[in-house]
């Protein structure tokens, strides 16, 4: 199974990942995560990203994503190609960028479950990598949801909570009722306990 966190950044996703990741673990499952790459971007990124630089991000996760062999185990993503390609057409339009979206469409089909955080009323933490301003956050949350219902993407939406124990049960639940995963109804009525 591969599942994937997407949204725009200081939403919660990391805390998120780790709290489902750990959970899994302790119920028996073999779990990987991809952290989010732009942390790992030698370019510039947020407001003042480039081309090359959200042409690394973009290859590179797609390509660690197809390297990771997660037979029998479960791989979570911290974004996804498609929000990547979000931050990519905010910096160089649509033109620019059009070749890298059919890219990014194409490879969302690969996750079993997509579940997006919303943005938050809280500050972004100051953590030296990712912008605070509230604008940029507010402009990569739309152009997120754009492509994702212009493209039909199906996904599902987590509530706006920084509760992180709502969004793992909610995750678990949606993993059960959805795709009938028996080991995810088991994981649901255990995390309720």
């Amino acid at each position: 199974m591969k599942i994937t966190l997407i949204g725009t950044h200081s939403t919660g996703k990391t805390s998120i990942i780790t709290k489902l990741g750990e959970t899994l673990r302790v119920h028996g499952k073999e779990v990987i995560i991809l952290h989010e790459l732009a942390r790992e971007c030698p370019f510039p990124i947020n407001e003042n990203t480039t081309f090359e630089a959200q042409a690394w991000i973009l290859e590179n996760q797609i390509q660690r994503e197809n390297e990771i062999d997660h037979t029998g185990k479960i791989l979570i993503t911290d974004r996804s190609s498609l929000d990547n390609f979000a931050y990519m057409y905010r910096a160089l339009g649509e033109e620019s960028a059009e070749k890298y979206e059919q890219i990014a469409v194409e490879h969302m089909n690969t996750y079993n479950a997509i579940f997006k955080t919303q943005k938050l009323d809280i500050d972004a933490t100051q953590d030296k990598i990712r912008s605070t301003d509230y604008e940029f956050r507010d402009t990569m949350d739309w152009l997120i949801y754009h492509f994702l219902e212009k493209h039909t993407i199906p996904y599902f939406l987590l509530r706006t909570s920084t509760d992180v124990d709502i969004h793992v049960k909610d995750i678990f639940q949606t993993l059960c009722k959805e795709n009938g995963d028996k080991d995810m109804c088991m994981l649901h009525q255990a995390y309720l306990i």
